[in-house]
């Protein structure tokens, strides 16, 4: 006989009940797992954010001023709109101001005109598209993005215009994210609401190797990221404003230390990646893989660079 033909209807009622418990527990054993999970993430951005003073001062600033909270990488890079050329403004220097005891930058009323200059947020948003379009595609960066259909290139591009000119409209973007949990690697959630917990996010990507998850940017793939960024703004703005240019390259290597600490030393090399179209169109045929930079040592990676670059300690500042 099989040992449910004795069971009583007391019986069946008792063990029901006592499935449900186990049921009911195992799911409060999961919740707390999860939120034991998420909480540790949630360290992790907060500990993130600690190290990077200019994070720090946006959501301070944020604070006080809101309580409410694919095309394809052309290989001819190089070209340029006859437009663009004949409206090219003449070149002036403007440095990076800091503020925070040096360490957070400031915008003043010349780094806001560059932006007039290139022609404002369209610019930026169409600047940054091309570099998403790209990232998407790239056999490195692609793995750091959880989804394609995030905004990511309308984000970007208002937190550049809003710490060059001063403007709200990053902040004002980021007060009309929904604030709902997205979720990430091991079944780890997170919200996205601003820089510090976007990258936190790209570290711990779904899309990321078991043994990679919840690693930083190393250098190899900080060179990647400004080499197609940098890519974006040579088709995007070309040469209509050298002044933008040059000092959105010491921008860059001053937003990319936080990231790696040696990355500001390579970030004019990476400028000049794409002003070569050998050097697109073999990025293009070796699959969008950057095989001349990753792997590289540091050793290996400065030997490539300018000695004078290399040597340079104090680049993007003022002396």
């Amino acid at each position: 006989y099989f040992i449910s033909s004795y069971m009583t209807p007391q019986n069946n009622r008792a063990m029901a009940k006592s499935a449900t418990a186990q049921g009911r527990a195992a799911a409060i054993a999961s919740s707390i797992t999860a939120a034991s999970r998420d909480a540790s993430l949630l360290d992790h951005e907060k500990e993130f954010r600690a190290s990077d003073d200019d994070a720090l001062f946006e959501q301070n600033l944020n604070s006080s001023n809101n309580s409410e909270e694919d095309p394809n990488l052309s290989a001819d890079v190089t070209a340029k709109s006859t437009t663009m050329n004949e409206l090219a403004t003449p070149y002036h220097y403007v440095p990076l101001e800091m503020g925070g005891n040096g360490r957070t930058h400031k915008s003043t009323v010349a780094s806001a005109a560059l932006i007039q200059e290139i022609g404002g947020l369209p610019t930026l948003e169409r600047m940054t598209t091309h570099f998403y379009n790209n990232a998407f595609l790239d056999s490195t960066l692609d793995n750091f993005i959880r989804s394609h259909g995030d905004p990511h290139a309308k984000r970007f591009s208002r937190w550049i215009h809003q710490k060059l000119t001063g403007s709200s409209v990053w902040d004002e973007e980021r007060a009309s994210r929904s604030g709902r949990p997205v979720t990430v690697a091991n079944g780890h959630t997170i919200v996205v609401h601003d820089r510090s917990s976007a990258h936190v996010a790209a570290w711990n990507s779904p899309k990321r190797p078991d043994h990679e998850v919840g690693r930083h940017f190393k250098l190899d793939e900080c060179r990647v990221w400004m080499r197609l960024h940098f890519c974006a703004m040579r088709v995007i703005v070309g040469d209509s404003s050298p002044s933008f240019t040059d000092y959105y390259i010491r921008f860059i290597g001053h937003f990319i230390s936080v990231y790696e600490g040696t990355a500001p030393t390579f970030a004019r090399d990476s400028a000049r990646w794409s002003a070569d179209q050998k050097n697109t169109q073999e990025y293009i045929d070796n699959g969008r893989t950057m095989n001349d930079v990753l792997g590289l040592s540091l050793g290996q990676a400065l030997s490539q660079i300018p000695q004078d670059e290399a040597d340079d300690t104090y680049w993007p500042y003022e002396m």
